[in-house]
């Protein structure tokens, strides 16, 4: 069943054929049934009139806020603007199997991501960060749900690392010395100066992992270029926002622009991205290609949705084992290639996203201890 005729039977628009098609499937089996009702419950009050395309374009001035992300209220302020496409898999494959609820153990629940860090110290020493539990130096504080350093500690000429490790199930925002503000994702990690050096290139590397950026201005520091080093590619802007991708079991970076301007280097060459561009530098061939693309589709998981725009099964299942902290294996390799749309919150249980998937008579799913497997 095609998602999309259930918003049309939502919003009395069927054809005389699709209210067929529609009848048939309600009259299969009480799951549907059942789908169709929560659907009606969760989404129904706002669905009216909405068109997918200008509810992705409408988040655009949404996503230009400097913090305050990460929490429950934001999260809601933002879904609010895209609720037709909150568990929205459009798949037209029809297929007469009957639908599985997701086997739960109740002996072992898996746990929705949250704000968690180890932060590694100059000499060593490890700080794990999270909610309720508090941290200061002399250079930084953290309240356990993001850590921000001494923006007026930036005269010595003397360099001292720190590193931030998010694990899978985690996420960490991050204010640099210098006033720059980092969103790390789950399974990130980022090596930057606990201070810049005045007037020179401020140099941080996203060792692995998703970060997004919203640079301090050059101009408030001397003219000094801020630079991101990610595997083989640097990143070299001035002021601006953009997001790094560089998983480790991806062969590319994806590096797309928000606002601004930022140079793309690597083996000498240079490579300038305009806003709405993305830059896909394969590691392997060490080359690079650059797109237009829809940036909400690359941003939204800093303000706690996942964003499938296009994406197959095995891309979506590879994020969600991110941030549930969770095995996925993947046994039916022709579902892993289907492509899906949609947007979902993050701060839900991994089985209602499941859930939804099935529904779409594309995939079942199976849990055993923690590991899903995709049939």
């Amino acid at each position: 069943m095609e998602f999309k005729l259930i918003l049309k039977k939502i919003n009395n628009e069927l054809t005389e054929k699709e209210q067929i098609l529609f009848d048939e499937w309600y009259a299969e089996s009480e799951i549907h049934r059942q789908y169709y009702k929560n659907v009606i419950k969760n989404y129904g009050k706002s669905l009216d009139g909405i068109d997918v395309d200008v509810a992705y374009k409408n988040l655009a001035p949404k996503l230009r806020r400097k913090k305050a992300l990460f929490t429950p209220l934001r999260v809601a302020a933002i879904a609010a603007a895209i609720t037709v496409l909150i568990s929205l898999p459009f798949i037209s494959k029809q297929d007469d199997s009957e639908l599985s609820v997701p086997v739960v153990a109740t002996e072992k629940k898996i746990e929705i991501g949250t704000d968690k860090a180890v932060l590694t110290l100059e000499d060593g020493s490890e700080i794990p960060l999270e909610a309720g539990k508090s941290y200061t130096n002399k250079h930084l504080t953290s309240n356990g749900k993001e850590l921000t350093y001494d923006t007026s500690d930036n005269k010595t000429s003397e360099i001292k690392y720190n590193t931030l490790t998010i694990p899978r199930g985690g996420q960490f925002f991050i204010t640099l010395s210098d006033g720059t503000q980092v969103w790390l994702n789950s399974e990130s990690k980022i090596k930057y100066p606990v201070t810049f050096t005045k007037g020179n290139t401020r140099m941080v590397e996203l060792i692995y992992g998703e970060a997004y950026f919203d640079v301090s201005p050059s101009t408030q520091h001397q003219g000094a270029d801020f630079m991101v080093k990610s595997q083989e590619q640097n990143v070299k802007v001035l002021g601006t926002e953009f997001n790094v991708k560089a998983y480790k079991s991806d062969s590319y970076i994806a590096t797309t622009l928000v606002e601004g301007s930022v140079s793309i280097e690597n083996n000498g060459s240079t490579r300038k991205l305009t806003p709405g561009n993305q830059s896909n530098f394969n590691t392997v061939t060490n080359t690079i290609k650059i797109t237009a693309v829809d940036v909400n589709d690359a941003i939204l998981w800093k303000e706690g949705l996942f964003s499938f725009k296009n994406k197959t099964l095995h891309e979506i299942m590879l994020q969600l084992s991110r941030w549930y902290d969770v095995d996925i294996e993947i046994e039916n390799a022709e579902a892993g290639e289907i492509r899906f749309n949609g947007v979902f919150n993050k701060h839900q249980d991994l089985e209602n996203i499941l859930l939804t998937i099935e529904n779409t008579n594309e995939a079942k799913f199976e849990k055993i201890e923690n590991k899903i497997i995709m049939k």
